[in-house]
């Protein structure tokens, strides 16, 4: 079985806990504080800040917009304010992202109830380790987005390198969370010895591009993860238990 088919029939069988009662409220109550608490903040200061934007064009821009009245000034007020409609929904997807650390090990206990009960709970990682291993790999990702900055000039090319840091931001959480929560600390080493760990994150973390859908892939790639994760326990559990020949 190729890479693309074993995911496939983890995505088939991911679906299906995913669209679960239990999992469809752990999925939707994220999202709904996300938008809340982040549209609330920018909404109480977003005339400062379209303020702040508008200093920031260059004078030229400024005088050509004086000059042609209200409606152009209009145009660019309303801008503004998809751009900040905009950075909410990024915001609530990073917060998304953020707050699967602490349903993470819900997901992964309905997953090993209802289809893993043969593997046994093994130690996890403190909370602490957890929020560290998440705040290391959020200054990586604003340091990488920093240095692809340049790159965004560039048609097409220029947005599919910016795919690139908050790929590493997901591979350093996600798979660093589920993989403690699902093999423990006793076991962590066997994924990262695993085949086809990267091809499976990447397709994971491409879930997450689709419009829309995107604010609720989080925790369909926890538990797309998780399986995966458990798949590799599973055969470590064969390879224990098999006779010598």
């Amino acid at each position: 079985m190729d890479s693309t088919q074993g995911f496939l029939a983890i995505l088939h069988k991911s679906k299906k806990d995913f669209f679960s009662f239990p999992m469809i409220i752990l999925n939707i109550a994220p999202i709904a504080l996300g938008l809340a608490i982040w549209g609330g903040i920018l909404y109480a200061f977003s005339d400062i800040l379209i303020t702040y934007v508008k200093e920031l064009l260059p004078e030229s821009w400024q005088a050509y917009i004086q000059a042609n009245g209200n409606i152009l000034a209009q145009g660019v007020t309303i801008s503004l304010y998809v751009l900040l409609g905009f950075c909410v929904i990024l915001l609530a997807l990073v917060g998304n992202v953020f707050v699967s650390i602490f349903y993470t090990p819900l997901a992964v206990a309905y997953i090993r109830k209802h289809h893993y009960p043969q593997i046994s709970k093994l130690t996890s990682l403190p909370l602490t380790v957890t929020l560290r291993q998440f705040t290391k790999a959020f200054v990586l990702l604003c340091a990488l987005c920093m240095f692809c900055v340049p790159v965004l000039f560039i048609p097409i090319i220029g947005g599919a390198i910016m795919l690139v840091p908050f790929f590493v931001f997901f591979y350093q959480t996600m798979l660093f969370d589920i993989g403690h929560e699902v093999l423990g600390v006793e076991q962590y080493g066997k994924l990262q010895a695993a085949k086809r760990k990267y091809t499976t994150t990447l397709l994971t973390y491409l879930l997450g591009l689709i419009p829309i859908l995107n604010f609720f892939t989080p925790l369909l790639q926890v538990i797309i993860l998780s399986h995966y994760c458990f798949h590799i326990a599973m055969q470590s559990s064969v390879t224990h238990t098999s006779p010598a020949p």
